[in-house]
């Protein structure tokens, strides 16, 4: 066994050396490799250095005499963001949320959707990136699930992906699975706001965008139209984001092609149906007002 060093990028430009276990070994006449530890970062390893080589080379480590000021917190940031979000987490009732909407289908073995979903929370909270970043994230910081049981990325280059994309596979679907509680996520997370920040809804401002793919994209929803990232050959799908006093309570996903004001009427009959808004003043820019929808508008606040 030996230790091998790997340069790794962070978000914020800034390039650290990760420590690595590695063994070597014969299959099928080939001589290959192995992780055996991912050990941390170098510069925070450096005063153990000569005590981790002793150890790997069979020798006994020398136990240094504890001063008062041996004491080193350097890896108290690695827990902290995860306790917070899980606290923040539970507060909202996102864990019961889900459980229950999960239930029983859950395939024995495999964790659960609320422990999966708050890794991917967590990610887009402290380092909000793709989820090819989240395995270096998951290096460096412990995220575990409820039980205490730690995440840890599996690394494998394939072409020019360094990470197992197999392993990658499983975040991606955790974002499918997720996908059928949508509804009753928001409503139920509207609720608990509501309660905890006793939001009194006067304003609902409600606005699109959109977002293209690279290539086919979801069918029946991804199709030409309107670009607003100047990319009119990409298929696209809008999106529409609902706000009340500073928070997004919802959001809707459009087919690509239609127009600013034909989702207005559709919006504000969910408003009413899942979060019971029936008088409200609606903001929406100069696309979303027409006539008719000034008409549908006041039919819902009467």
């Amino acid at each position: 066994m030996y230790l091998r060093t790997v340069k790794v990028r962070g978000s914020t430009g800034v390039t650290h050396e990760y420590l690595r276990l590695i063994e070597s070994y014969w299959e099928d006449g080939q001589a290959k490799q192995r992780i055996v530890a991912n050990l941390g970062r170098k510069d925070l390893l450096a005063p153990h250095l000569d005590a981790l080589v002793r150890r790997l080379g069979g020798q006994r480590a020398e136990t240094p005499a504890l001063r008062a000021d041996a004491v080193q917190a350097d890896q108290a940031a690695c827990w902290g963001p995860m306790l917070v979000a899980r606290a923040l987490w539970r507060e909202l009732g996102l864990e019961t949320v889900l459980d229950a909407g999960e239930g029983r289908r859950r395939r024995p073995g495999t964790l659960p959707l609320a422990d999966r979903v708050l890794v991917l929370v967590a990610q887009r909270l402290c380092d909000p990136q793709s989820e090819h970043r989240l395995a270096a994230g998951l290096e460096t910081d412990f995220v575990c699930d409820r039980r205490g049981r730690r995440f840890l990325p599996r690394w494998k280059t394939q072409g020019r992906v360094r990470v197992d994309l197999t392993w990658l596979q499983r975040w991606y679907r955790t974002l499918d699975e997720v996908l059928p509680h949508k509804a009753r996520v928001e409503t139920e997370l509207f609720a608990r706001l509501r309660d905890l920040f006793a939001l009194e809804v006067e304003l609902v401002f409600y606005d699109l965008t959109s977002t293209y793919f690279e290539r086919v994209g979801p069918a029946g929803l991804a199709v030409h139209g309107y670009s607003r990232d100047g990319k009119p050959r990409n298929r696209q799908v809008l999106v529409g984001v609902v706000m009340i006093n500073g928070w997004p309570i919802a959001h809707h996903v459009f087919r690509g092609n239609r127009h600013d004001d034909d989702t207005v009427t559709e919006v504000l009959a969910d408003l009413e149906r899942r979060f019971g808004l029936k008088r409200i003043v609606f903001v929406g820019d100069r696309g979303m007002v027409t006539t008719a929808n000034a008409g549908g508008a006041r039919r819902c606040s009467g």
